[in-house]
C-alpha cells in the first residue's frame, strides 16, 4: 500500500472511531489516577511506563514498565497506531484500580478528533484525558489569553496554556478534565504524566 493510500486508510479509521468517543463524565468519585508515557530508542525499541497515584494526596501507589518493540512507523497525526499497544501493555500490568487515565498526547484536539489519548481510551474503555505539549496540524481557532480555548469547525475541542494542551480522551467532560489536570499539576505537567515520563526515561537509560 502506497503512503498516500495508507494515510487515507488511517484517516478513515480515525474519522469512524471518533464518532464513538463519549464526551461526558462516565464515573463517580475519583480516587486513583493513572498516567502513561513512552521513551524511545533509535531502533524502535521503547519503554512504556504506567504510574498510579492517589488523587487526593498525589502519593504514588504503583509503578510498572515494559520494554516493547514498535512495529508501526512514526507518522504525525497517527501516533495511536504506533504507541497505543505499548501503552496498553503497560496498563495491563497495573494491579491497582484507577478511575481516570492520563495519556501524553492529544484526545479530540486532533484534526480528525481521534488522537493518541482517544485511541487508547476507546480501546481500554476508560475515562481518559489527553495532555500534550503543543498543538498539531489543524485549522484551529483559538480564543482567550493565558488559558486559550481551542475550537475546530466551531466545536470546542480543548484548552491550552503556555505549557500544555488538555482535551477529552474518552468518557470525560472537558471541564472535569481541566479540573483534574489543575489539581494534579504541581509542576508544568500533571503528576501522573510527569512521574511516568521520568520512570520511562530512567528505565530506557538503564536498558542502554
Amino acid at each position: 500500500m502506497c503512503s498516500c493510500n495508507l494515510a487515507q486508510y488511517l484517516e478513515d479509521i480515525q474519522n469512524n472511531l471518533s464518532k464513538e468517543i463519549i464526551e461526558e463524565d462516565c464515573f463517580g468519585e475519583v480516587k486513583n489516577i493513572a498516567g502513561v508515557d513512552i521513551s524511545f530508542s533509535k531502533d524502535d525499541i521503547a519503554v512504556a511506563a504506567a504510574v498510579v497515584i492517589d488523587f487526593d494526596s498525589l502519593e504514588v501507589l504503583e509503578e510498572k514498565t515494559i520494554e516493547v518493540e514498535l512495529h508501526f512507523p512514526y507518522i504525525p497525526g497517527f501516533l495511536g497506531f504506533r504507541e497505543a499497544d505499548a501503552i496498553i501493555s503497560a496498563l495491563k500490568m497495573i494491579e491497582n484500580m484507577f478511575d481516570v487515565l492520563m495519556v501524553n498526547g492529544h484526545g479530540i484536539l486532533h484534526p480528525r478528533g481521534f488522537g493518541l489519548a482517544s485511541h487508547v481510551g476507546l480501546l481500554v474503555d476508560t475515562p481518559t484525558i489527553g495532555v500534550a505539549k503543543r498543538l498539531i496540524g489543524g485549522n484551529y481557532r483559538i480564543y482567550g489569553n493565558s488559558l486559550k480555548i481551542v475550537k475546530f469547525k466551531g466545536k470546542t475541542v480543548g484548552v491550552c496554556d503556555k505549557r500544555k494542551c488538555v482535551s477529552i480522551g474518552h468518557k470525560i467532560s472537558l471541564n472535569t478534565a481541566i479540573n483534574i489536570v489543575k489539581k494534579t499539576s504541581i509542576f508544568k505537567i500533571p503528576e501522573p504524566l510527569r512521574l511516568s515520563h521520568i520512570l520511562a526515561t530512567k528505565t530506557m537509560k538503564y536498558l542502554k
